[in-house]
């Protein structure tokens, strides 16, 4: 195991740059995910971690060691990558074992790591298959076993799920959280999937466009998004992000109007957007609640999507599963001011207003 540094970390091609001068410091066992949409950096930034890709400017060390200048070789890690890159004429077992054997490790030390690597991941019926002979998910567990067994100071997974089907991803999430666990070797994983960051991370980096948008823990990012990138990227359905301005201490926007909540004034006719979750908008007479006129209904099973309405803003609210709602049907809902995200209408950054659910400020 080993802790990582990227110290302002650059990635120019000529007068394009893919990655704008990355800090970061990745604790020795930490799992952290690089999170953000197609063409951000975030994989460029994981291959330079590997030494796949040259660093234009800044340092990456492991364990404490400077590796900037070293081959992938020589840095002691593992990657899987979204392709399974197997070799398909290798039974399993040969392709577990073809890294070490390369390295010219003993025959018996080979076999204890293949055979430790292949009970953890649940391999051993299929070791002397061919790859074409496997699905997709057991595929990505020989994978997973291939790096597994080099015994590496870090684990770089390059959207490793990406080519299976949504049931498999969900067993291949519970399989990589628990080899995490069980291994307690840093992890550094790039995924566009916010649901993959939001239940394997420890950390979240989002990226865009080449910058560091915000680092934390995914509840941190999703209880207190640092922008309004962060705050519409995190959060399935999409956090609701309202334009308006402060008139009389209230925000108001197009027959829509709420208190803020308790922090820092706002100064009388400052251009805001305030964001909202959908699931933090309770449906159901209450003091203070106000219309929602129902345009769509997207049933999901346990909950409700319910999409309208209140005044001229359109909104997105989820509740528990309702059967009866129509188009049409008016459907009382509470605004909370302390659930209330609220950003800056020019620069996109988060006002320091509001509160997390439990009622304090989480840290910044």
């Amino acid at each position: 195991m080993a802790q990582v540094r990227l110290n302002k970390v650059r990635k120019a091609y000529g007068t394009v740059v893919a990655v704008h001068g990355v800090d970061l410091h990745i604790k020795d066992g930490e799992f952290v995910v690089f999170l953000g949409p197609s063409g951000c950096g975030k994989s460029t930034t994981l291959r330079m971690i590997a030494g796949l890709e040259e660093i234009t400017s800044g340092t990456v060390e492991i364990g404490g060691r400077d590796v900037t200048q070293l081959e992938p070789k020589d840095r002691n890690i593992a990657m899987v990558f979204q392709n399974y890159a197997l070799y398909p004429h290798k039974t399993i077992y040969e392709n577990l074992a073809f890294g070490l054997r390369m390295r010219r490790m003993d025959r018996a030390e080979i076999d204890r790591r293949v055979k430790a690597a292949s009970a953890m991941l649940g391999l051993d019926p299929y070791l002397e298959r061919k790859p074409k002979q496997l699905s997709g998910g057991q595929m990505q567990r020989v994978a997973l076993g291939r790096a597994l067994v080099r015994n590496p100071e870090v684990f770089l997974l390059d959207e490793p799920l990406s080519n299976l089907d949504a049931k498999l991803r969900v067993r291949m999430r519970e399989e990589i959280a628990r080899l995490h666990q069980e291994v307690g070797t840093s992890m550094v994983y790039v995924t566009h999937d916010q649901v993959e960051a939001m239940t394997l991370a420890d950390r979240i980096l989002i990226m865009r466009d080449g910058h560091v948008q915000q680092l934390g823990a995914p509840l941190e990012v999703y209880d207190r998004p640092q922008n309004l990138f962060v705050a519409g990227f995190i959060g399935a359905p999409e956090m609701n992000l309202v334009e308006g301005r402060v008139e009389d201490g209230r925000f108001v926007a197009d027959g829509f109007s709420i208190g803020l909540p308790q922090g820092p004034a706002v100064a009388e006719g400052t251009e805001l957007v305030v964001g909202i979750r959908p699931e933090h908008m309770p449906a159901g007479e209450a003091p203070g609640a106000v219309p929602l006129e129902v345009s769509v209904i997207e049933q999901l099973g346990a909950q409700t999507l319910l999409i309208g309405r209140i005044g001229q803003v359109r909104m997105r609210v989820l509740v528990e599963r309702t059967d009866g709602v129509r188009s049409g049907t008016v459907v009382p809902v509470s605004l909370k001011p302390e659930r209330l995200h609220v950003f800056d209408k020019v620069t996109g950054q988060r006002i320091g207003t509001g509160e997390s659910p439990a009622g304090q400020r989480p840290a910044a």
